[in-house]
């Protein structure tokens, strides 16, 4: 499997109303990823999920504001320790899955 590279998939999970000082914590992790120059992201909208205190979060008919988001980030070792780490710095409250993989572009015709 020489043609990937090993690292991790970093993948949060967090309400889309969930905010944090003001601004949503999905936004929080994206501006983060950007500012540590992870630019690809897979972004999902979850039908429901059980939060660590039992709450159902679900995306309802009129109102998605409680639906949970999950922001998948592939990465080597290093960028997801430091990602990671930004995350928790920002303060915001936050389920993140860190987990070893085997990731990258097959195929590429850009260049």
């Amino acid at each position: 499997m020489n043609r990937l590279k090993s690292g991790y998939e970093v993948i949060f999970i967090v309400p889309e109303s969930r905010r944090h000082d003001g601004k949503r914590v999905y936004d929080w992790i994206v501006e983060t990823a950007k500012g540590l120059g992870i630019g690809r992201m897979t972004q999902r909208g979850d039908v429901e999920g059980t939060g660590a205190d039992g709450k159902l979060h679900s995306a309802h008919f009129f109102d998605l504001a409680d639906q949970p988001i999950e922001l998948m980030y592939a990465m080597d070792e290093e960028t997801a320790e430091r990602f990671v780490t930004a995350v928790e710095a920002t303060g915001a409250p936050v389920f993140c899955i860190c987990r070893p993989v085997h990731f990258g572009q097959l195929n590429d015709k850009s260049g």
